[in-house]
């Protein structure tokens, strides 16, 4: 009966895109169309199915397991919710080149729920590859140079898990998570190593993140998902190895500093810094696409705090947190689509005053920057007010400050986008310019939703989290509907929400008593005094104070790094080649040499 309901589990979820993906190949004229059909059923079926807990060890010459339990619901309902809303959204934009969208998507989409219900590394690791080629390949429809970028990095990614898997294998002769007993500490350090790093190139973790900018700039549909939904397999990754697999009491083994391990601290103190370094490139970007891939590292970055420093409300705010990001991210990087799409521009400095003509994305792109910097009456300032609250508690004199200037930071690249993309002089040539599609307004719709409801009602989503906070022994959260508590204070959204409400309506009452002068959208600048109809656009060299501080460090950059690293390979290799004279004699004197050498060291261990 179980292996049943579990083989019916993995059709819905697994192969029912995977059947999605071939007939959207073959039935091209429909194909988007057939995405959103095979995205949406496995979307509306993860509801009748949470608090299932369903597992089944499946020999196939070697013991696999596949697992259906909250923590596979949890992050199926981020990816899955991302992914119809991305096919939704591609109805519009994906018409001038259709070919093969909606099959690579589908198959991301078994890929990544896949291995979401392993337990196991061999099937794991099979389906990380199925979602790794076909995102490649996405990728590769946009750009080769950003595909080879995400290819490399991708192949870096496999090579440390493997090395991870590997020696899990060698010690337990198994490839089952449960089978881990026997394993030496050292042992566990070098699999736990190789696997979250492994697993945190996907989350564009610093030094690892140079693919992501990249990656990021191709179509806004798939990259939605991608950001919003794909990365969440690196934080899977990491929260099943840590905690899942090897524990606390694994992980406390290596040591402890203020109650924290010493495996985990330099995790949590790169997550810290991935999140001030994103969070900084991010200010000076004047490409939109780009500037929210930074945005998206820097988020990220939070997010491995709270896995690094593994006590309760970290772990707690960094699931929630991934959780905000899957939504707000993904929202914006449609709300920039739509832009894109009505504007043919990409660039900040060459929008403006789009909020005019396009209130709806103006306004969803809107609440999606309140969420991300974590505004009070959003989703976000909960779960980053539980992160720094984790910081704060144990007393991380570094991790807590970098994670405030990044916050801070937030509000300086968030208002660049407001004000350089939807506020401030509309520019002439936008001026006939149309609101997004509907279907693209209902999937950034969609997308809202949960940033919203969770805004208000934070107890619903921290019942799901504390469910995977017991199953895999990192502890629990004290919390309510409305509310969650630490023992340094905690947070109340109804109050806020309350107090919110209250200063609106006396703000309005003072804005209707008192007698407005209405405006001229292009009477903004310089107290009025510029002549009327006049561009002015302040978006061009924004933040140039800032950029002209920070540039004797901002000339260091890790993408250059590993540019003259490749290089110095490439002209090694180079050299290396010239030893292939094509002359036999040559060859000979190889031969002799290396005997001579191979004698040599034989006499000198004997």
């Amino acid at each position: 009966m179980e292996i049943n309901l579990l083989w019916g589990v993995f059709g819905i979820f697994v192969l029912l895109p995977l059947a999605g993906s071939i007939l959207s190949y073959l039935g091209k004229k429909f194909a988007i169309y057939i995405g959103i059909i095979f995205a949406l059923i496995p979307t509306i079926m993860l509801y009748p199915f949470y608090a299932q807990n369903i597992s089944e060890l499946i020999n196939i010459g070697v013991n696999i397991n596949l697992v259906f339990d909250t923590t596979t619901w949890f992050f199926m309902l981020m990816i899955d919710t991302v992914a119809f809303a991305s096919f939704l959204f591609a109805i519009s934009c994906v018409k001038k080149k259709p070919e093969g969208f909606a099959s690579l998507m589908l198959l991301s989409l078994a890929g990544a729920n896949g291995v979401l219900m392993s337990r196991d590394f061999l099937s794991l690791y099979i389906f990380w590859e199925m979602m790794s080629w076909s995102a490649y390949l996405l990728i590769l429809r946009s750009s080769g140079e950003y595909a080879r970028r995400y290819l490399l990095f991708g192949i870096l990614s496999a090579y440390f898990i493997i090395m991870g898997i590997g020696i899990f294998y060698y010690y337990t002769g198994s490839f089952l998570f449960s089978d881990s007993a026997g394993i030496p500490l050292m042992g566990w350090f070098w699999i736990l190593f190789f696997l979250v790093v492994g697993f945190a190139v996907k989350m564009a973790v610093v030094p690892l993140h140079v693919w992501a900018p990249y990656a990021y700039s191709s179509e806004p549909s798939f990259v939605s998902f991608f950001s919003g939904g794909l990365s969440k397999l690196g934080t899977f990754g990491i929260l099943m190895g840590m905690y899942g697999i090897a524990g606390l009491s694994i992980l406390q083994g290596f040591g402890t500093f203020r109650d924290v391990s010493l495996f985990g601290y330099p995790f949590a103190l790169l997550g810290a810094f991935t999140a001030f370094i994103g969070t900084i490139l991010a200010i000076f970007q004047d490409d939109l696409r780009k500037l929210l891939a930074y945005s998206s590292i820097g988020q990220l970055g939070y997010v491995m705090v709270g896995l690094g420093l593994g006590t309760p409300l970290a772990v707690s705010g960094a699931l929630f947190h991934a959780f905000n990001h899957a939504f707000f991210k993904s929202l914006l990087f449609l709300g920039a689509g739509a832009v894109i799409y009505r504007t043919g521009k990409y660039k900040i400095s060459e929008m403006g005053g789009l909020g005019y003509r396009m209130p709806f994305t103006f306004l969803f792109v809107l609440f999606a920057i309140f969420a991300l910097a974590g505004i009070p009456i959003t989703s976000g300032f909960i779960s980053k007010w539980m992160l720094y609250e984790a910081a704060i508690e144990k007393k991380f004199v570094i991790i807590a400050p970098l994670m405030l200037i990044a916050s801070v930071g937030a509000f300086l690249y968030s208002f660049r986008i407001l004000y350089g993309v939807f506020l401030g002089q509309l520019d002439k040539p936008y001026e006939n310019i149309k609101e997004a599609p509907l279907p693209m307004l209902v999937a950034m719709g969609i997308l809202m939703l949960p940033l919203l409801i969770f805004s208000i009602f934070p107890g619903w989503i921290l019942e799901w989290i504390d469910d995977i906070m017991k199953s895999t022994g990192v502890g629990t959260i004290d919390y309510n509907t409305y509310s969650y508590y630490s023992s340094i204070g905690g947070a109340n959204m109804l109050v806020l929400w309350i107090a919110f409400m209250l200063v609106f309506i006396v703000a309005m009452l003072i804005f209707l008593m008192k007698k407005a002068r209405k405006v001229d959208q292009y009477d903004n600048y310089l107290a009025g005094e510029s002549p009327p109809y006049v561009q002015l656009h302040a978006a061009h060299n924004f933040y140039k104070p800032l950029r002209d501080t920070w540039a004797p460090l901002l000339k260091y950059s890790i993408d250059r790094a590993y540019e003259k690293l490749s290089r110095f390979f490439v002209e090694g290799f180079e050299e290396i080649k010239k030893i292939y004279t094509e002359n036999p004699q040559d060859y000979a004197a190889y031969l002799g040499i290396a005997f001579l050498l191979f004698l040599f060291i034989g006499w000198w261990l004997l």
